[in-house]
């Protein structure tokens, strides 16, 4: 009976041994990636910008999503492509863009600190949870498509191109047409020298020029001159030879 007994305990004390072999060995969770669950809610995106440095990464995203809890787990599989992407990855800074938006803001910013280097640079005080900014706006639904569109064949590039050919100032040109989304306008190009402004129709600028707005115009284009010391007459007969 004895002899059973100690075969008895013996075969306890291996199975014990045994199943504590196979335990896995824990996994580290310095990073907490998104569960496969949250993977399904990330939406199509492309990477528009990618910077790496000093164990920074900095990301531009565009997607056609403009839900929070998306762009919340968009910004959250960014863990997973800095560490498919790059070693040593301290800190992701986040950017998403709204696909087609005449928005020139971010529907979303994030930034997340994976180790204490990274906690120095974002300035954050955890480890691994983002700071997840939601931006999304009346701008960040509207597409070019679905501002006025003109009844002319002129528009607001064509002028600005006719300054340019007269060489007038046109410093840093650059699409400011979501302004339009409240104004009623069809385009608006902004330069450092002068803002010109495109109008579904003639009815309509001359309609916003009665009100005081802008300094000259002509046509479905209205002008505004930023740097107040350049000759406005000389913009104003650039217009015309393109309008006239």
């Amino acid at each position: 009976m004895k002899k059973l007994f100690y075969i008895g305990a013996l075969s306890t004390l291996l199975l014990v041994a045994c199943g504590e072999a196979e335990k896995p060995i824990p996994e580290d969770k310095t990073i907490e990636y998104p569960k496969q669950s949250d993977k399904n809610a990330v939406p199509k995106y492309k990477i528009e910008e990618d910077d790496f440095g000093k164990g920074m990464w900095k990301v531009t995203l565009s997607t056609s999503s403009t839900d929070e809890k998306e762009l919340k787990a968009l910004v959250e599989e960014t863990k997973n492509l800095a560490v498919e992407k790059y070693e040593d990855v301290s800190s992701i800074w986040v950017n998403i863009k709204t696909e087609g938006s005449v928005a020139n803001t971010y529907a979303a910013t994030a930034k997340v600190a994976l180790d204490e280097k990274g906690k120095a640079t974002t300035g954050l005080d955890e480890v691994g949870v983002f700071e997840f900014n939601y931006n999304v706006g009346e701008t960040h639904e509207t597409t070019a498509a679905d501002l006025p569109q003109s009844n002319v064949d002129y528009t607001a590039d064509d002028i600005l191109k006719a300054f340019q050919d007269a060489g007038l100032s046109t410093t840093e040109p650059r699409d400011n047409s979501h302004n339009c989304v409240k104004l009623e306008c069809t385009k608006l190009i902004t330069t450092e020298d002068v803002s010109i402004y495109e109008w579904p129709s003639l009815e309509k600028a001359e309609e916003v020029s009665t009100k005081k707005f802008g300094d000259a115009q002509v046509g479905t284009i209205i002008i505004r001159l930023n740097n107040k010391e350049l000759d406005i007459q000389r913009y104003i007969d650039a217009m015309n030879n393109v309008i006239n």
